[in-house]
């Protein structure tokens, strides 16, 4: 059966400058009424991009609704809207695979039934992650040394705090440990998001390279001058790299977040020096595309695609990533420190 939707909009002669405070397009002609009186049309005309906000409202409250990603959407203007006018925006499913699909819509005049504007737009279906976007760390009283854990509340960080448990400690850049805490680990998971502007159309390059490369640079000495201080003998600070940092993998689509985790094998061979006067040890473990975390969203054909890479066929879930980092921080050798370890299921390029 195909899937519709209807609903009306009233506009009134103030839309247009509610619009124009939203978007910033201040054109005379939808917010000045002497100018647009001057005009073919003789009052202010509506923002053609309130009708493409129509649009937004369908596929987020409507079709499909609540789990709605909008991919693209196409719009063309037919007639100019003077407010006040009602709207009767109407709409159909033209195709839906459960996955991804596509809608087509009018915004007509509820009274004259003049059609305003056509369009349609594509979406796909984001999935509700199974644990709460923030971890929240049981109460323990234990006295027992802890294990730090960043990025926490992401899919791989939140995945190892829970197979941790009670001796789990969610840090973010800033905390401070309560006094006479001690560490037996860190396990550094949170990341700036992958960008992929391209390194030539940074409209910041200064900003953009604090943001992905200084910022995670100086989380990660502070997180091994955090376990210097308060670490146990044979402490381990365990980072999460990335295959988006090696050749032929992703052709370098996200340049800066590459850019970023290329760091971390360098960084682990430097830290591993500086912490074993300590007695303590680094080593980073790096991961192909894991399905979940930042990939929650991913569509299922770009996840299928992926999936091919890997000799089993599916991709890891955090949860089987969490297992690994768990094996890991059990082991207590000397000969780990220093490691960079891939994790990938043989994950071709």
């Amino acid at each position: 059966m195909t899937q519709k939707a209807c609903f009306e909009v009233e506009v009134g002669p103030d839309t247009p400058r509610a619009f124009a405070e939203l978007s910033g397009d201040w054109n005379p002609l939808h917010t000045d009424p002497a100018h647009a009186a001057k005009t073919a049309y003789g009052r202010p005309v509506l923002h053609g991009a309130f009708s493409a906000g129509l649009l937004s409202r369908l596929a987020g409250m409507h079709l499909p609704g609540q789990d709605c990603l909008l991919h693209d959407l196409k719009l063309r203007f037919l007639k100019p809207i003077l407010p006040p006018a009602r709207l009767k925006v109407e709409a159909e499913v033209i195709r839906d695979d459960g996955q991804t699909g596509e809608v087509r819509a009018t915004v007509r005049d509820a009274v004259t039934g003049a059609t305003y504007a056509e369009g349609s737009y594509g979406f796909g279906r984001h999935t509700i992650q199974s644990r709460p976007d923030n971890f929240v760390r049981p109460e323990t009283d234990t006295d027992a040394p802890r294990i730090l854990v960043t990025g926490a509340g992401g899919g791989i960080g939140g995945a190892v705090a829970e197979k941790i448990g009670r001796l789990a400690m969610p840090w973010k850049r800033g905390d401070i440990l309560p006094a006479r805490t001690k560490l037996s680990a860190i396990v550094h998971c949170g990341w700036p998001a992958p960008d992929d502007t391209p390194l030539l159309d940074l409209s910041d390059p200064a900003a953009a390279v604090e943001h992905h490369l200084s910022a995670p640079l100086k989380d990660g000495i502070a997180l091994a001058r955090l376990l210097a201080e308060r670490g146990e003998p044979g402490a381990l600070l365990l980072m999460v790299g990335s295959t988006f940092a090696e050749a032929g993998r992703h052709n370098f689509r996200t340049p800066l977040y590459a850019l970023s985790k290329s760091l971390l094998p360098t960084l682990t061979r430097i830290l591993a020096l500086e912490l074993a006067p300590a007695e303590m040890r680094a080593a980073t473990v790096v991961l192909d595309v894991v399905d979940g975390g930042m990939n929650a969203a991913v569509s299922p054909a770009v996840k299928q695609s992926h999936a091919d890479r890997v000799p089993f066929g599916e991709l890891p879930t955090p949860d089987e990533v969490a297992e690994q980092i768990h094996w890991l921080l059990a082991n207590r050798g000397r000969l780990l420190s220093g490691a960079v370890m891939s994790l990938t299921g043989g994950a071709l390029p």
